[in-house]
């Protein structure tokens, strides 16, 4: 079994990103916040979850957002270092 690197998880968080904003955002950064930058609102946060669950199953970002949120660490290389603790092998 392969795991996702680090880069294919955020290129797969940007192109998420993306067909959510409407690729209104023509180069979306992987420091972006998903609040402040991309001002998401609670529909589509719940849509950014949801297609990551269905990217990644087993992967829930709730806890995360919470906690990252109310101070604007809630980019998407953030998003993407924690998704990643769950994906690497066990040692």
């Amino acid at each position: 079994m392969t795991f996702p690197l680090k880069a294919d998880v955020a290129q797969h968080v940007i192109a998420l990103c993306q067909s959510l904003d409407g690729n209104k955002t023509t180069s979306i950064a992987i420091d972006v916040s998903l609040t402040r930058t991309l001002a998401f609102d609670s529909l589509k946060l719940m849509q950014f979850f949801a297609g990551v669950e269905q990217i990644y199953p087993g992967i829930a970002l709730e806890d995360w957002f919470i906690e990252h949120s109310t101070d604007g660490r809630d980019t998407l290389g953030s998003a993407v270092a924690y998704m990643t603790r769950f994906l690497a092998p066990s040692p």
